[in-house]
């Protein structure tokens, strides 16, 4: 297992060059002989569309997309079978998140990598994932497949934060369902269900019954009392 962090800069050792930052994580794990170190180096830097000048420069030499591509060069290198990827695209302007993406996309199709994408962004969860996990204040709400979760979303929770995604088309406009109040503190969350003071649609049990997931449909599981039927 490797991660990507969110931020590109703060991630890479400002006193090293990009060479010394990915042939670290193969000098810890005793990967190959010098010589051989050096060719996984240069392929790697290759596969994340840098060339092999750029292993001889510092990370404050670079943008922060290219930055980005180091740290996923240095999670890849060690050939992990799962990446946790953290944010890794927020940092960055919006032109630079498609280009990282559709990369993570290709060297996950190229080396048949697991993600675990961490994000706050709807549309680049939509565009990255397969399986979606939706949390508030740490608890799990609703999990489904990536198409079932877009196109009808069940917890009120999940359908407040698809509401929210922005149209890019100035014409069309979305029915937004506004919440109320403020984020509880994690340390002291509310009893029952977490997301019960800011939810449109409670009952007076959702203050005192902390709903479990329950399969509501195939694969599609969601955190909410409305489904019981008792």
């Amino acid at each position: 297992m490797q991660i990507v962090f969110q931020d590109p800069f703060a991630s890479l050792n400002p006193r090293k060059t990009i060479r010394q930052i990915l042939m670290e994580p193969l000098i810890i794990h005793g990967i190959g002989k010098k010589s051989e170190r050096e060719n996984m180096i240069e392929e790697i830097i290759e596969k994340v569309g840098l060339n092999r000048s750029h292993l001889s420069l510092y990370p404050h030499e670079f943008s922060g997309g290219q930055r980005q591509r180091i740290g996923i060069a240095r999670a890849l290198i060690l050939r992990p079978k799962l990446m946790i990827l953290d944010e890794p695209v927020s940092a960055l302007d919006v032109s630079v998140q498609a280009q990282i993406l559709n990369l993570l996309k290709d060297l996950q199709k190229e080396y048949h990598l697991t993600y675990l994408f961490i994000s706050h962004d709807l549309s680049v969860v939509r565009h990255i994932s397969d399986r979606v996990i939706v949390m508030y204040l740490g608890k799990v709400v609703e999990i489904a497949e990536k198409h079932s979760l877009y196109k009808e979303p069940n917890h009120p929770y999940s359908k407040i934060l698809l509401s929210s995604v922005p149209i890019p088309n100035p014409r069309i406009t979305r029915n937004r369902i506004l919440v109320e109040g403020d984020l509880p503190s994690p340390t002291d969350p509310p009893t029952g269900c977490v997301f019960h003071p800011r939810c449109p649609m409670r009952i007076d049990k959702c203050s005192q019954i902390q709903p479990q997931l329950k399969e509501i449909k195939a694969n599609h599981f969601s955190a909410c009392l409305l489904n019981n039927k008792d």
